[in-house]
């Protein structure tokens, strides 16, 4: 599957997870990241919620949650690296469609090892956010 610059769907449409699959692959390219691979769910809004509060404390609008592979856990598979899962909120990629790329990218971030706790790398990981965006 070959990856393209065009990422934007038409103005309303919802994003279904073949189209994220292909928006993850111009993200990761972009990113320099080859050989890998990972998991994207679509969860109704209650539902991300739901997970979200089972693993996350904070209060935040419940949009994207990623979830890094255990290093030793197998994957026969595949030969290629499995970053992990990235879950978005279906409601709200329904009904802002412009969010896919800024909350996929965030949750692919996450799963290569970029957070947000402390400022400095809250910083970080925005830059790159910003440059990668652009770059789409």
């Amino acid at each position: 599957m070959t990856a393209s610059k065009k990422t934007a769907k038409a103005s309303g449409a919802p994003w279904d997870v073949a189209s994220l699959q292909k928006l993850a692959i111009v993200l990761l390219k972009e990113l320099k990241v080859r050989g890998a691979i990972l998991d994207i769910f679509l969860l109704k809004d209650k539902d991300i919620a739901a997970l979200k509060a089972r693993f996350i404390a904070k209060r935040t609008e419940p949009n994207v949650l990623s979830f890094k592979e255990p290093l030793a856990f197998p994957h026969p598979e595949t030969k290629k690296k499995y970053l992990g899962e990235v879950y978005l909120n279906k409601d709200i990629l329904h009904h802002s469609p412009d969010r896919a790329a800024p909350l996929l990218l965030h949750g692919i971030l996450h799963l290569l090892g970029y957070d947000h706790i402390k400022k400095t790398d809250a910083v970080k990981m925005e830059k790159v956010e910003v440059k990668i965006l652009e770059n789409i």
